[in-house]
């Protein structure tokens, strides 16, 4: 298993963030020399992707990424952003400057019976973009002046309102595996895509029912292994489901 975690220390006196770029890729590295990628959601509320390569663990080296629309991703609230598997993923990050994010990430894998713990401790990272931001709203030609509403321009349109998915998984039987999402948005408990995971292996994915349950088969290879559901964010045509994920159950 894996970990990552914590504040980013340029922001520690409380400096300002910034917007993530929508749609931008933010690249860099880590202060151990991992290397580090970020992907924006194109409505910049999100980060739908993550790949860090080759952080030197204490006793192993690690490799960890979420693919967009498999990966549930990590919600940007504030210029930051938070995501953590159990105790073995933790990553924080912040948007300091109009091109540059940074933070922190720290790996754990547990002992075993066939190999020794590994943790690579708390590492800061930072990365930049080529991206540029999006244009100012001034008018005519004036920073911050109104934007003009009439046949010569239009106000931008009003942000989707966010609904928390919450996530419940537990073992239902011999045979099966389910739970339930739940919501303040009805239409973000239907039809929803969950995703099966097995330690950092997806297994399987299916689709919520109309009210919010969803289940999967027990199958013998996830019979004693930590498992759990995850379902990724998702943008209707008037609001924003996040992103959600219930604990660790033993399959």
């Amino acid at each position: 298993m894996l970990a990552l975690a914590a504040a980013a220390s340029a922001l520690a006196g409380g400096q300002a963030r910034a917007d993530a770029i929508p749609g931008a890729v933010y690249a860099g590295s880590a202060q151990d020399g991992a290397s580090v990628t970020l992907t924006v959601a194109s409505d910049g509320t999100s980060v739908t992707a993550y790949r860090i390569s080759n952080v030197p663990g204490s006793t192993c080296t690690f490799n960890a990424e979420g693919d967009a629309r498999i990966w549930e991703g990590a919600p940007i609230v504030d210029g930051a952003f938070d995501y953590a598997l159990e105790d073995a993923i933790v990553l924080h990050g912040t948007f300091p400057g109009a091109q540059t994010a940074a933070g922190t990430f720290r790996f754990d894998d547990h002992a075993t019976a066939a190999t020794p713990a590994c943790d690579t401790g708390t590492v800061s990272w930072t990365a930049s973009t080529t991206a540029a931001p999006p244009a100012s709203s001034g008018g005519g030609g004036q920073p911050g002046g109104s934007q003009p509403s009439g046949p010569s321009g239009a106000r931008p349109a009003p942000a989707k309102p966010r609904f928390a998915t919450h996530v419940t998984f537990r073992r239902l039987s011999r045979t099966r595996l389910g739970g339930k999402l739940s919501s303040a948005s009805r239409s973000c408990r239907a039809g929803r895509l969950v995703t099966l995971w097995r330690g950092q292996r997806r297994v399987a994915t299916t689709r919520t029912r109309s009210d919010g349950s969803f289940g999967f088969a027990r199958a013998k290879s996830l019979r004693g292994r930590d498992v759990r559901a995850a379902a990724p964010a998702s943008t209707l045509k008037g609001a924003v489901c996040a992103a959600g994920s219930s604990r660790f159950v033993k399959g």
